[in-house]
């Protein structure tokens, strides 16, 4: 029998990247170290989980994603890598990549994500601005609120331009180099957008 109830559900967040190893895992970690500050009635309805699209299973994360966790007081302890599959696409309600590519390979393995599925930066640039604060409808439940926020994004693409960008896709996050520099240049970038992308999706309550 099926107990559970509104109050079970979970919004369920999927970040992919290649290998697995780097960006995914970053952001994360990075978006589970900010839920934990909220108060347990609202962190405890958000499910965090990432994958790669060419990445092999239970591998650890690279050595200097490690350490960049550690230093924004992440708990990088206990992961292993997964491989994307539909079945994961499926089970989520919102799927960010790190890239242009890697969304294109979502949806190639689940075209139906289409309308949940953006890159981490776009759907920071997509998620409405002020975290839902003026919508007379905010719900009260978070993950109906959190579902709300991503049609909203829906609605937006299209209507908004990709800011300017150089060398890759604007909203591309690029692998980093291999230097502890690099991956923390990158990790500083991925911060940046979770904030602006929780702070949408909780209605900054």
């Amino acid at each position: 029998m099926n107990t559970t109830t509104a109050t079970d559900r979970q919004f369920r967040i999927l970040y992919v990247c290649v290998g697995n190893l780097c960006r995914s895992v970053l952001a994360e970690h990075l978006t589970l170290r900010a839920i934990t500050e909220w108060p347990p009635a609202l962190s405890h309805r958000f499910h965090v989980h990432s994958a790669g699209t060419r990445g092999r299973e239970r591998q650890p994360m690279h050595p200097y994603t490690a350490q960049v966790l550690t230093a924004r007081g992440a708990s990088p302890a206990a992961f292993t890598t997964s491989r994307l599959t539909a079945a994961a696409i499926r089970g989520a309600d919102l799927v960010l990549t790190a890239t242009v590519r890697e969304r294109d390979d979502v949806l190639a393995l689940h075209p139906a994500a289409v309308r949940r599925t953006f890159t981490i930066n776009e759907f920071a640039r997509l998620a409405p601005p002020d975290g839902g604060l003026a919508d007379p409808d905010l719900p009260e439940d978070p993950v109906a609120l959190a579902q709300q926020r991503v049609a909203a994004a829906v609605r937006r693409r299209g209507r908004t331009r990709s800011a300017a960008g150089s060398g890759v896709a604007p909203d591309d996050i690029p692998d980093p180099d291999r230097t502890l520099d690099a991956f923390d240049d990158c990790a500083t970038a991925i911060d940046r957008a979770v904030q602006v992308i929780l702070h949408a999706l909780s209605g900054s309550r």
